[in-house]
């Protein structure tokens, strides 16, 4: 078996006027891009996505249990992921199980709280979060990179996680970038 590749996948949220990029648009750029690698011998693709812990759980038990609709929203980035599952369930049927989402957390649960919820929990699940990257490439996966406007040039944050409403701490950030950084040159695009 093949491992797969991390693909740096630069989806602004704004084009080059300033204007707010719609999330079905964006959602469409993901799904194009996914079906193109997929065509290209990828067994499946997975993109990377800021998720608060209640997401990230919601997400797993889904692929768990064999499903493909996480029924993820919210706004930013949840937004596009939510137009991408309505997409998935319409348009895109072919995509379904071979088009996942990579939930990294980035903040606690908003339902469901974890209790006490400090800096060495959260650097705890987002190993567990980071592991699991590894094992959708080792398992031929290929895994796009979230990038925008924001971070696509930002040496040492070149990945859209933990923006917007999540803060999170230094010490994490910098644990997913530089993580996420070695995955895109340990599993180069070939």
């Amino acid at each position: 078996m093949s491992t797969g590749s991390f693909v740096n996948f630069d989806l602004p949220y704004k084009d080059g006027n300033g204007q707010h990029v719609p999330a079905k648009q964006q959602a469409i750029k993901i799904l194009s891009k996914s079906a193109e690698l997929i065509a290209r011998g990828a067994k499946g693709v997975a993109i990377t996505y800021s998720a608060n812990y209640g997401q990230t759980r919601a997400i797993e038990q889904v692929y768990f249990a064999g499903g493909w609709d996480t029924q993820t929203n919210g706004a930013n980035q949840a937004a596009v992921m939510c137009e991408m599952e309505s997409l998935l369930g319409n348009g895109s049927k072919g995509l379904q199980g071979k088009m996942e989402i990579v939930p990294i957390t980035t903040m606690n649960a908003y339902t469901e709280a974890v209790d006490p919820w400090n800096d060495d929990v959260l650097m705890g699940i987002v190993i567990t979060d980071l592991d699991r990257i590894k094992c959708y490439l080792d398992s031929g996966w290929y895994i796009l990179g979230w990038q925008n406007q924001d971070t696509v040039n930002k040496p040492g944050h070149p990945y859209a996680i933990g923006g917007g409403v999540a803060k999170l701490p230094s010490v994490v950030s910098e644990k997913i970038q530089s993580v996420l950084i070695d995955y895109s040159k340990a599993y180069a695009m070939k």
